[in-house]
């Protein structure tokens, strides 16, 4: 078996957060303790969150920061670079237009989705995507010089529809990608999309130049490896009474943008019925508990032997309030399944292909 770990490299989604506190520090956490344990990971890096902080901090606004947070990301990711990590590309389209007044960051939240980014360029989905992957490659190549960016995840998810993104990939040599989890559906005035016919039994998939859902019976352009899912009630992904708190009442520092779509505008009573119904849950390594790690590990076992054997989970820096739960996941993990293995996603389409 084998078990991807990949990490979404961002602040929250509505530009909130410090990049020390929410970038920097977790993810030196997570780091240390992959090293200790001998596992590589695929680390998803917003770029355009990126070169919208570089061109403030270039122009000499330090948007509040007494230490340079752009070197320190450069820093940190050429660090995991070099040491073998796998890093690729994250795009949330709202960071395009993005602008720090008033002491904050105001994005333009109607551009929140990958696949119908509107620009005022005819190949708006195509530059944006050029534009994030040659910031990536030039951040890295400096210390590896081979580096190529073959990856992309599309930011909350939102590659849908998926056809320019399609183009777009191919043309600029993108080979695969992980942006779509099976049961996944959102329809809101943010997340629009709906992987509710995913299969489970399927490890990864070529896809339809039209649809990246849908396999292709021809075309081997672009691979895509699913994020594993189950649905479970929502309390037990949302656990801390921290998580639940910002639910209910609102709170805004750990809630994202889409949480507070679903639930702004609810009573306590339909908040609290939200948080019992199930949803499509990615597979969650900084947040879940060892008992929700378990019930997975559990399903694949009783559901899903010899039918694949390949699950990519995933973590948000930002989301490790306690490196304790990372912890017992690797534990877990290991406890679990001697025979598996810890691969990168690049490690993984290599063997594919």
């Amino acid at each position: 078996m084998n078990l991807i770990l990949t990490f979404d490299y961002e602040l929250f989604g509505d530009g909130s957060g410090n990049v020390f506190t929410h970038i920097i520090e977790p993810t030196n956490t997570i780091l240390g303790l992959c090293q200790k344990q001998g596992i590589k990971i695929t680390i998803f890096f917003e770029a355009l969150e990126y070169l919208k902080l570089k061109e403030e901090w270039d122009k000499g606004n330090t948007m509040g920061y007494t230490e340079n947070p752009v070197k320190a990301i450069e820093q940190q990711i050429r660090r995991a670079a070099k040491n073998g990590h796998d890093i690729q590309l994250h795009i949330h389209p709202q960071w395009h237009n993005a602008k720090y007044q008033n002491d904050r960051w105001e994005l333009d939240l109607n551009n929140w989705r990958l696949g119908e980014f509107q620009a005022s360029t005819k190949n708006g989905i195509y530059e944006l995507i050029r534009e994030s992957k040659t910031a990536l490659e030039n951040l890295i190549k400096p210390v590896e010089p081979d580096y190529q960016c073959i990856a992309l995840r599309a930011g909350g998810y939102n590659i849908m529809p998926s056809s320019e993104v399609y183009t777009a990939m191919v043309e600029l040599g993108i080979k695969y990608d992980s942006s779509v989890y099976p049961g996944g559906y959102e329809t809101g005035n943010l997340s629009k999309y709906d992987y509710r016919n995913i299969p489970l039994e399927m490890d990864y998939w070529w896809v339809d130049e039209k649809d990246i859902r849908i396999a292709s019976n021809t075309k081997k352009d672009i691979l895509e490896i699913p994020v594993f899912a189950l649905p479970v009630p929502r309390w037990q992904r949302v656990f801390t009474i921290s998580k639940i708190q910002s639910l209910l009442f609102r709170k805004k520092t750990v809630m994202s943008a889409v949480a507070k779509e679903k639930v702004g505008n609810k009573s306590l009573r339909q908040k609290l019925q939200f948080i019992l119904e199930k949803e499509a849950s990615t597979w969650d390594v900084c947040m879940f508990s060892k008992k929700l790690h378990k019930k997975y590990f559990r399903y694949i076992e009783n559901k899903l032997s010899g039918k694949r054997d390949t699950f990519v989970l995933i973590g948000h820096p930002k989301s490790l309030q306690n490196e304790k739960l990372f912890k017992q996941f690797i534990t877990t993990a290991k406890r679990q399944n001697k025979d598996f293995q810890f691969k990168t996603l690049s490690e993984y389409y290599e063997s594919i292909i």
